[in-house]
């Protein structure tokens, strides 16, 4: 470069750029200033130089750019082609179109669903330094990881770690009552908590500070909606509320409603002012050997889980005496796993309601497959039937090549014309999503926007999956044509049978994930229907349960039931400490002849003596409850699994401990009764021991009444509802039917099935459109043959199996292909039952029956009309 010059690269971009009209004076201007800095420096006029042409590159300054016409002319003529040819072979473009569009509109769907699971309690700013603490226990069945912790560890562990900046406390003790003066409002949605988690969590505040010193044992944050309904407006910071859980509190802080992603919405934020709680609960905060809170830790900036683990043995030393340090080894789980990550994860104690539940990683995995796989058959559909579209056009694409085309021009045809149809399909799959979006919100209970689908992430992914199928669709016929001679103007199939093998195989692959996709939404049904109708021991239909959640309720539950039983359509009421199908936990006791540390674990219900009766659960042996409180508080009742591990032969009259979860908390009680098993949790579980001790025992008071009805449930309600009234005024009634609690266990599995089966649905019908343009491409290369052969005396039978025995066999190739696959993975998902189907044979001779019969009438009407046309018109066709 000559020193004394400005740079080149300036110089010809500003010459690119600049109107000819302007150019010769603004260069001018330039060098001539270039020149004069250039006698003080070289470097800085250079400089100068180059800033000038950047700010010089303005609109006005700009060549008015024009569209090369024979382009502009190339494109036109590409598009009236396609438009012409469109008109012409119709059913070829609307099932190429219709197929990509529906397997878009499938793929969008999965993808809205995976971005939203994969986005719950991802809005927390410390996300990646935030860890729940998950207590490993060695018990004598295995290892168990629990939620609650020891209440006494959240402290010591801000204490003796550097690594950690804050931990916090967490927990729940069922409904509750609020009342300002008359509004009484009876809730689930709140939380217990120590102050260190509002530096853990972001909650949505917008008044007031929920760190404030206040006096009483707790405060309260109350969300916006709850305090306008309780005060009547929303601005109450520092006001006091009359009625809650720990009586009258202060109004600490007010806060928005917390995100839809979020895995709790709290309503009620209890803050616990520890140093002024009564003194028992201030002792049982500082014990180890307990399990009643959960414990939260956020990291310092920089600091890992293994800076723990580095000095957890003697953290565990110190504070855990050796006989229990087994039980309380734990571990930091990422709270950016929470939501798809803790399904291992048991509560062990109580624990917030979920208004999210949890999900599981290698489930949104699989669904994120089975949406490619559905766009991926649509792709090879289209694949397909491009491919047989561009044999059909070679006497097109010869005549342009004589008339001076060449290959790379054939080739960009090609690709334009698939852009086009991708396009039109990417609208209908648009169109699709914003029709069917909210049943798709229903079907995968999900309270997402429309507005997620233009997420920046999710644009990017639509872009990708759009340019993929381009180039992967256009690239197979492209292949064909660059091979295209002039010579084969005049032979109108040349390459007719060009690519079978091929085509044979993107069809068989088809096939086998049509298959695969089948057999899946039939395991799932049939394991959904046999966890839903399978006998549980009782019967959980026409039962309502009503929560006890006062102090007055339990003194007169008594004379509950019987003014509920006074209604004509009761025809049975009774309480107990915990329902079958709980969703709060269940205590657990250890029974045995003698107190040892090898006795029975076993769950535990209070009962009053017309339980049994109410959820009809058949006594097999001895007798039930008396009635006679007294006399009943001596006596048990135990399941037949119960008896079985405790090895007893004649269980009846036998003496056995019932060791409650608090220390000394134990009764030396009579079995009175055997009871057949019943299911009280979901099918995941087998049935485990049970004891049913009367309503007055010494583990757990009655927290229930469950009333057996036998029609009109809205009058009944309302009937509970006049009767709870009448005894307790101040606590409105808590009422839910029993089979809709039983149905949460499986509503996840029931959304994942309809997920499957719409997924393997939309399949069958890419690939049926898929077929028919086969087909129609198959008898056009045959229609001479079929006449022939018509002539010389063929069936329609026979004609039949010309066209469809290669694919009859693809169908068979393909089955043995999913059938083991399929086998693999659904016997792996079937683990997760404790009771479940098992799979048989026919699961894959339906799908095989199914894909064939779809497939069968897709061409059936084609193929029928050309085998009954009339044969000289077949033979004339060429």
């Amino acid at each position: 470069m000559d020193n004394n010059q400005p740079p080149k690269w300036a110089l010809r971009f500003l010459r690119w750029y600049c109107r000819e009209e302007y150019l010769d004076e603004i260069e001018g201007d330039m060098m001539e200033l270039f020149h004069v800095r250039a006698t003080a420096s070289i470097r800085s006029a250079r400089l100068f130089f180059i800033w000038n042409v950047i700010r010089t590159f303005r609109w006005i300054n700009l060549k008015k750019t024009q569209i090369n016409n024979w382009t502009m002319n190339l494109f036109k003529n590409y598009t009236k082609i396609y438009f012409r040819r469109f008109r012409k072979e119709t059913a070829h473009y609307l099932v190429n179109i219709l197929g990509l569009g529906l397997g878009f509109a499938i793929l969008f769907f999965i993808l809205m669903f995976v971005y939203d699971e994969q986005s719950i309690d991802q809005y927390h700013s410390n996300i990646d330094r935030v860890y729940r603490l998950v207590e490993k226990s060695q018990e004598e069945d295995g290892t168990h990881d629990y939620l609650s912790t020891s209440n006494a560890v959240a402290a010591a562990l801000k204490a003796d770690f550097p690594a950690v900046q804050e931990t916090a406390h967490m927990t729940y003790l069922g409904s509750q009552v609020l009342q300002k003066e008359d509004n009484r409002i009876a809730d689930r949605d709140w939380v217990m908590v120590s102050k260190g988690i509002f530096d853990i969590l972001d909650f949505p505040i917008i008044s007031g500070n929920p760190k404030k010193e206040f006096e009483g044992p707790a405060g309260i944050v109350l969300e916006k909606n709850m305090a306008k309904a309780l005060f009547g407006h929303s601005d109450v910071v520092g006001e006091v509320l009359d009625g809650s859980r720990f009586g009258p509190v202060e109004v600490l802080a007010v806060m928005n409603e917390m995100p839809s992603n979020s895995s709790y919405r709290f309503k009620e934020i209890y803050v616990l002012n520890i140093d002024q709680l009564n003194e028992g609960f201030q002792d049982f905060l500082k014990s180890w050997d307990t399990r009643f809170m959960q414990t939260w830790v956020l990291l310092n900036e920089g600091a890992t889980p293994d800076d723990i683990y580095a000095e957890k043995s003697e953290f565990l030393e110190k504070y855990y005496d050796e006989e229990i340090r087994k039980e309380h080894d734990f571990y930091l789980h990422p709270f950016s796993d929470f939501h798809l990550g803790s399904s291992h994860i048991e509560n062990g104690g109580p624990g917030p309601l979920l208004a999210i539940p949890y999900s599981d990683r290698q489930f949104v995995s699989m669904i994120l497959l089975m949406g490619f796989l559905v766009i991926f058959v649509a792709a090879l559909n289209y694949v397909n039937l491009s491919s047989v579209q561009a044999l059909k056009r070679t006497l097109e694409a010869s005549m342009r090549k004589i008339n001076g085309a060449n290959s790379r021009q054939l080739v960009g045809q090609l690709f334009f014309e698939t852009l086009f149809t991708i396009l039109i399909s990417f609208l209908i799959s648009i169109l699709l999503v914003v029709i069917l979006f909210p049943y798709f919100l229903q079907i995968t209970d999900k309270s997402m926007e429309l507005v997620s689908f233009l997420n920046a992430d999710f644009l990017l992914t639509q872009a990708a999956v759009l340019l993929f199928i381009w180039v992967a669709s256009a690239l197979l016929p492209a292949l064909y044509y660059s091979k295209l001679k002039r010579s084969l103007l005049i032979l109108k199939n040349a390459f007719s049978g060009k690519g079978d093998t091929l085509r044979k195989v993107l069809v068989g692959i088809q096939y086998a994930l049509s298959l695969f996709l089948i057999i899946g939404s039939i395991v799932i049904y049939r394991q959904l229907n046999f966890v839903q109708s399978k006998d549980l021991g009782f019967d959980k239909e026409n039962l309502i349960v009503m929560d006890i959640n006062s102090g007055t309720t339990r003194r007169s539950f008594k004379g509950i039931i019987d003014d509920i039983k006074k209604n004509p359509d009761v025809i049975n009421a009774t309480t107990s400490s915990r329902v079958p199908g709980e969703w709060k936990n269940i205590p657990q006791v250890f029974i045995g002849e003698k107190l040892t540390e090898s006795n029975l674990e076993a769950s535990f219900y209070g009962i009053e003596k017309n339980w049994l009766d109410t959820y009809q659960i058949e006594l097999i042996q001895g007798q039930n409850f008396t009635g006679v409180d007294e006399t009943d508080s001596l006596y048990v009742l135990v399941n037949e699994r119960a008896v079985e591990m405790l090895g007893f032969d004649d269980p009846i009259g036998k003496n056995i401990w019932v060791i409650g979860g608090n220390a000394g908390d134990s009764a030396r009680l009579k079995i009175s009764g055997v009871v057949e098993n019943f299911h009280f949790e979901s099918l995941y579980e087998t049935i485990a021991p049970v004891v049913l001790g009367n309503w007055n025992n010494h583990v757990m008071g009655i927290d229930y009444f469950t009333i057996r009805y036998s029609q009109n449930p809205r009058e009944t309600v309302s009937h509970i509802e006049e009767v709870n009234d009448k005894f307790d005024p101040e606590t409105p009634a808590e009422i839910n039917f029993l089979d809709q609690q039983w149905n949460r266990f499986y509503k996840a599995e029931v959304s994942r099935a309809t997920i499957v089966l719409i997924a393997a649905i939309v399949s069958i019908i890419i690939s049926a459109f898929g077929l028919f343009g086969l087909i129609n491409f198959t008898l056009e290369r045959k229609t001479k043959e079929i006449g022939i052969r018509k002539v010389m005396g063929a069936s329609v039978p026979n004609i039949l199996n010309l066209v469809l025995k290669d694919y009859l066999i693809l169908m068979l190739i393909a089955l043995v292909i999913a059938a083991p696959l399929s086998w693999w993975l659904f016997e792996d998902w079937l683990s997760d039952f404790a009771y479940r189907i098992n799979l048989s044979i026919d699961l894959f001779i339906i799908a095989f029956v199914t894909v064939l019969a779809i497939s069968c009438i897709t061409v059936l009407s084609r193929i029928f009309k050309i085998a009954k046309s009339n044969p000289v018109q077949s033979i004339r066709y060429e």
